[in-house]
């Protein structure tokens, strides 16, 4: 699938991820216009459907395309030798804040997919969120020491609290005029230090 996109050169294949990208991150996907992302990309409009066929396949392509790269960068870095919950999770941030400095657009694309309701995408996309957050947990947590949690409180349901916590902060916070990435790394760091607080055993704080 997209294997004349894959063909191209990889500078023109990243001109033309961005540009929809940006389309896609500013709009919903019913408003987002081919046109302009095929302006944007420096090609026509006929080309761009030549190499995605749809804007369908576009936009399912791009949602796989950035998770990917997310988990990718976090699987590149030592994350198998943190053993602290929140260690590693405050590591998965980092790494998607440095991702995002690159390409604002990226985070903008991934908060409308989560809650995206056009009825071409809608049932991929939920398809797709709901194997991604099967898949987090066991496939990046599979050295932490859960010893530390209360006997009382679920690992798993400390992980899904972090997750929308996060996803409400950024849903919010990106469409405010004083955006600020670093700021909000710190304040949800912040918060989580008082989650662990509640969670973990005493004599592990």
């Amino acid at each position: 699938m997209n294997e004349k996109f894959l063909n191209l050169p990889e500078a023109k294949q990243q001109k033309i991820i961005d540009g929809a990208i940006q389309v896609f991150a500013e709009n919903d996907y019913k408003h987002a216009s081919t046109d302009q992302m095929a302006a944007l990309a420096g090609i026509s409009k006929g080309l761009l459907f030549y190499y995605f066929k749809n804007k369908k396949n576009l936009y399912l392509y791009l949602y796989d395309h950035i998770m990917n790269t997310i988990i990718r960068l976090i699987e590149d870095t030592n994350f198998k030798d943190v053993h602290d919950f929140f260690e590693l999770f405050e590591l998965s941030i980092r790494v998607k804040s440095e991702l995002m400095k690159k390409n604002h657009y990226m985070n903008g694309f991934i908060l409308k997919a989560k809650y995206e309701e056009n009825e071409a995408v809608k049932e991929e996309l939920d398809r797709r969120n709901q194997v991604f957050l099967e898949e987090m947990f066991p496939r990046w947590f599979p050295e932490v020491d859960f010893s530390k949690f209360r006997e009382d409180v679920s690992p798993e349901d400390v992980f899904m609290l972090l997750y929308y916590l996060g996803d409400g902060y950024m849903r919010d916070a990106v469409h405010r005029p004083d955006f600020d990435l670093d700021r909000i790394c710190e304040d949800y760091e912040r918060w989580m230090g008082w989650v662990k607080k509640s969670v973990y055993r005493e004599e592990c704080l």
